[in-house]
């Protein structure tokens, strides 16, 4: 029996994307916005995906005009660098119009990506309410406490009592959406961070109590500068789900917690696996212009095409060999991909541990003695079984060959898991990039060593 299914959602999706397409076709802004807040919410990402670079812009425009804050909201499902593409093509009166409704961490994103006289603009346009905080966070890393906080939080001077923070609370009670309410925080005459206390516990307080009298001493506090492992150190040793960020001026420019700290953790592993793939310059989609994409992939392809050719020159100098064993041809590919293989597996595991923490550049020998031993097993295993396979296949035209493989791959094996586990940490230790470099770098020297390797043995025991 054919169980037959309809593809409900995906029509869903490509009637909204019509429907957007229309709105923008007779420039209506009103059923552009209506279609969008009543459509089903599984459809709308797949639908504004299809949307060209142009037709986003057009959208987005048409949006902002009537419902900024519906405009703000559906940038979250672009990736970073579809919203900056999207923003780029906006006018200033656009992008000012959605800007206050964006997340912090976005908004800082955005400016620091446009030029000077643009970011300008847009400081400018940063919500009254954390300006202050929002323009001190600016210059921290993008993977800092500082460059992932948020910076809508409650604060109140230390004066502040219980009905106080009442009256605040209904007057603000539009703001619930994009504020972190949790916590309220208390800050001296200088401006300067006192403490917090949830606000749970507020409320069972009299009402004239003070909220200094009341702050939670167990609230531990994040500098600016600390990275996302120093970040979940904290968070995970604490019971707070959030804790406050606060600079050496003793401002308080937001708060970070598992949410900020689960997003930073997964843009920079998305990165680090575009980087790995030799895709640079950030996230790529194909609604992005051909020149662009083919730009940024040449960048690693062309270096690639030297250490490739490079590692392959080694053939040249042992063609007499090949030329009397046509057999070794077919074998330099094969130990060369399975010892690239075993290395990325090296690479993987460095790398991970690097972000996490667990490793550092000075751990170069405790990298290669852990790894000696996987290489000596897994070659010998993956050794004999190529010997056998060659036995079976080729071994009554040479029975030497067999045990050449056999033992060529055993110290391409050996050499690959050493070099790809220690490549990472030297890379870093000399500040680049190792999940960029390692890929390229380590299949250049696995190619050149398993080639030298079987023709170097051949060399020595079949002539």
């Amino acid at each position: 029996m054919t169980i037959t299914t309809l593809p409900l959602q995906s029509l869903e999706e490509d009637n909204l994307y019509v429907q957007i397409l229309a709105c923008v076709d007779i420039q209506d802004a009103h059923w552009l916005k209506e279609n969008l807040v009543n459509a089903n919410p599984l459809a709308i990402p797949a639908a504004l995906k299809q949307l060209t670079e142009n037709q986003r812009v057009l959208t987005w425009e048409l949006l902002s005009s009537v419902a900024p804050d519906v405009a703000a909201n559906l940038l979250d499902h672009y990736s970073d660098t579809e919203m900056r593409t999207i923003v780029e093509g906006l006018s200033a009166m656009h992008i000012q119009s959605i800007f206050q409704y964006l997340r912090s961490p976005d908004r800082r994103m955005l400016i620091n990506h446009f030029p000077t006289q643009k970011q300008e603009q847009l400081t400018e346009a940063l919500p009254s309410t954390w300006q202050v905080e929002e323009k001190a966070a600016l210059i921290y890393d993008p993977s800092s406490a500082g460059g992932i906080c948020k910076s809508e939080i409650l604060k109140l001077p230390a004066t502040a009592t219980v009905s106080k923070l009442s009256n605040l609370l209904a007057d603000n009670e539009h703001s619930y959406e994009y504020q972190e309410w949790r916590y309220v925080y208390l800050y001296n005459n200088d401006g300067c961070y006192i403490g917090g206390i949830k606000l749970k516990d507020v409320f069972s307080l009299p009402y004239g109590s003070r909220l200094m009298d009341h702050i939670d001493t167990s609230l531990p506090v994040a500098q600016p500068e600390m990275d996302l492992r120093a970040i979940k150190s904290i968070l995970d040793t604490s019971a707070h789900p959030i804790v406050p960020v606060v600079d050496k001026q003793g401002l308080q420019i937001g708060v970070v917690g598992f949410k900020q700290l689960n997003e930073a953790l997964y843009r920079q592993s998305e990165q680090q696996l575009l980087e790995q793939s030799g895709v640079f310059g950030g996230d790529e989609n194909r609604s992005m212009p051909t020149m662009k994409r083919n730009l940024r992939r040449l960048t690693f392809l062309l270096p690639s095409v030297m250490l490739s050719y490079a590692a392959v020159s080694i053939i040249a100098q042992f063609e007499f060999i090949i030329a009397q064993y046509a057999l070794l041809a077919a074998i330099l590919p094969l130990v060369a991909n399975l010892s690239g293989a075993a290395g990325n597996q090296a690479v993987a595991v460095s790398i991970r541990e690097l972000s996490t923490g667990s490793l550092s550049p000075k751990d170069v020998l405790f990298v290669a003695f852990k790894e000696l031993p996987i290489g000596i097993v897994n070659g010998v295993l993956i050794g004999s079984i190529l010997a056998v396979l060659a036995y079976l296949t080729h071994g009554t035209e040479q029975l030497a060959l067999p045990a050449l493989i056999a033992v060529s791959y055993v110290i391409s094996s050996i050499l690959a898991v050493v070099i790809g586990g220690t490549l990472p940490l030297i890379l870093k230790r000399f500040n680049l990039d190792p999940a960029m470099l390692s890929s390229p770098v380590l299949t250049t020297l696995t190619d050149a060593i398993s080639f030298f390797s079987v023709l170097y043995l051949a060399q020595l025991f079949l002539l």
